[in-house]
């Protein structure tokens, strides 16, 4: 009886042990993915699911030969030729999410992000549709540390901040509506144009340089490139203003700052840094990012040390238990 019952355990852990090993049939392995969107892109890049996309906008990167495709301009019809079964897109452009309704193309609508829960519940959603939720979860919660830890070691006070997105069609920032504005929040520094209304209520008000100048600030952060690497001094009036006499101006690179995803934590690393008058660090966290969630610990080796340690300690306790029997 006591062989049976060591028996059945045997071949129970026998089976646990191929299931984990193997893992479930992947569903969508042959799932044929479009981004149109950067952001989103890099997010499908980091949980892994790279292999799926067939079609990426021309700003993002891979290293796979897909489609690049001009997200401002394409239409569903010229989608079907890559015969995509998800579609993500971050904006409307051209009646792309029209288009795509009226051929019964699968898509997913994830405009830009108004503050971090946005981000994560984007990045989770992102892995339920490529089958990737269990490194979406991981992600979400290796970004909830490293912001917590980059939050509670920023320790600069007094900080007036500018941070500038347009200027070519007159000067626009963000205010405390705005993903960027919500990251000046929890790192405590005051921007100056928090309080300031735009009338489409997006976070993306419109300021005059009269505003700037009078409210001083300490610290100018340009996230464009329509003045890159451009001497501010050289505005009427603003050689006057504090961040540009002590050369507290930084110019942040456009596409870390116009991104809501994995590269969040890097865009709220380098604002931090360059707050508390540091050097850009560059892209610290996504590159970890990369190497966590793509290349975990070999699980199977340790499951299958574990398997021989119970095989063992079971065969040991079978040969115990005929001795005391014999006897």
């Amino acid at each position: 009886m006591v062989g049976k019952e060591i028996m059945k355990y045997k071949l129970l852990i026998l089976a646990t042990f191929i299931s984990m090993c193997t893992g479930s049939e992947d569903i969508n392995g042959e799932q044929r993915v479009v981004s149109l969107s950067t952001t989103h892109t890099e997010v499908i890049r980091v949980l892994g699911g790279e292999n799926l996309l067939v079609g990426v906008d021309s700003f993002s990167e891979t290293e796979l030969s897909v489609e690049k495709i001009d997200a401002f301009t394409i239409t569903a019809e010229e989608l079907l030729k890559l015969n995509p079964d998800l579609v993500v897109v971050a904006f409307d452009f051209n009646g792309i999410v029209e288009g795509l309704e009226d051929l019964d193309i699968n898509y997913t609508l994830l405009p830009p992000a108004k503050n971090f829960e946005d981000v994560y519940s984007q990045i989770e959603k992102i892995g339920v549709l490529i089958d990737k939720a269990e490194e979406a979860a991981d992600l979400v919660s290796l970004m909830k540390n490293d912001i917590a830890e980059i939050i509670e070691n920023f320790s600069q006070e007094n900080i007036t901040v500018f941070h500038e997105i347009g200027f070519t069609y007159g000067i626009y920032t963000v205010n405390e509506n705005s993903f960027i504005g919500e990251i000046y929040n929890l790192l405590g520094v005051e921007n100056i144009a928090n309080l300031k209304e735009d009338p489409f209520g997006s976070g993306y008000p419109e300021f005059s340089e009269e505003e700037v100048i009078n409210l001083n600030p300490n610290l100018i952060v340009v996230g464009h490139s329509d003045y890159l690497n451009k001497d501010l001094s050289t505005r009427i009036g603003w050689e006057e203003i504090r961040a540009i006499q002590n050369d507290n101006v930084y110019f942040l690179n456009e596409n870390l700052a116009n991104n809501w995803g994995v590269s969040t934590v890097d865009l709220i690393n380098t604002l931090s840094e360059i707050a508390q008058s540091e050097e850009d660090p560059g892209l610290i966290y996504l590159n970890e990012y990369f190497e966590e969630i793509q290349n975990p610990p070999v699980f199977e080796n340790n499951i299958l040390y574990l398997v021989l340690f119970i095989f063992l300690g079971l065969f040991v306790y079978s040969r115990t238990r005929k001795q005391k029997e014999t006897v």
